[in-house]
C-alpha cells in the first residue's frame, strides 16, 4: 500500500478516503482501529494516513490535489 494522504485530523482522513473511493479506487486508513485507542500516537508517526494500492497511487494523488485545491479556493 502507498500513502496518498496524511493528516492530523481523523475527520479529514475520512473525507479524503471517501473522495478517493468515489472514483472507484480502494482506500483504507492505516491503523484505523489503533487510532481510536491511541489518538495521540499518530502525530509522532506523521499523522493519519490514507493508503491505496501502488497501481492506484497516481490517480489517488490527483483526487487529493483536487481536494486541496478546493480547500484553498475562497468560498463564494
Amino acid at each position: 500500500m502507498a500513502e496518498a494522504f496524511a493528516t492530523m485530523f481523523q475527520d479529514e482522513a475520512l473525507v479524503v478516503k471517501s473522495l478517493i473511493e468515489s472514483t472507484g479506487i480502494e482506500a483504507e486508513i492505516g491503523s484505523e482501529h489503533f487510532m481510536e485507542v491511541y489518538p495521540l500516537f499518530f502525530p509522532s508517526e506523521g499523522g493519519i494516513k490514507v493508503l491505496v494500492k501502488e497501481e492506484d497511487l497516481e490517480d489517488a494523488l490527483a483526487v487529493v490535489a483536487q481536494y486541496r485545491e478546493s480547500k484553498a479556493s475562497p468560498k463564494a
